[in-house]
C-alpha cells in the first residue's frame, strides 16, 4: 500500500467575489487556468445557439457548486 497523497488536487468552486452573475464562469476559469472572459463569451455563444438549455444548466450549476469561501480575512 502506498501513502501517496495528491496535494495538488483542485476542487471546482464558484467564485462569487470575482463573478459577474453568480461566479460560475469565474470559478471555472480558476479551475482551468483560463481567463473567465473567454468562458463568458463561450457561454453567450452557447445561449445563442441552444437557447434556454444553457441558461437552465448555468442556474443548476450555480445552485450545486459551493462558494470558494475566500473571504476578506482568508478564512
Amino acid at each position: 500500500m502506498s501513502n501517496y497523497r495528491n496535494t495538488n488536487s483542485k476542487k471546482l468552486y464558484k467564485n462569487s467575489r470575482r463573478g459577474k452573475i453568480s461566479g460560475v464562469f469565474s470559478g471555472l476559469g480558476d479551475y482551468l487556468n483560463i481567463n473567465p472572459l473567454i468562458l463568458r463569451i463561450a457561454g453567450i455563444a452557447a445561449v445563442l445557439i441552444t437557447g434556454p438549455i444553457v441558461i437552465l444548466g448555468y442556474l443548476l450549476v450555480s445552485l450545486l457548486l459551493d462558494d470558494s469561501g475566500s473571504s476578506l480575512y482568508g478564512k
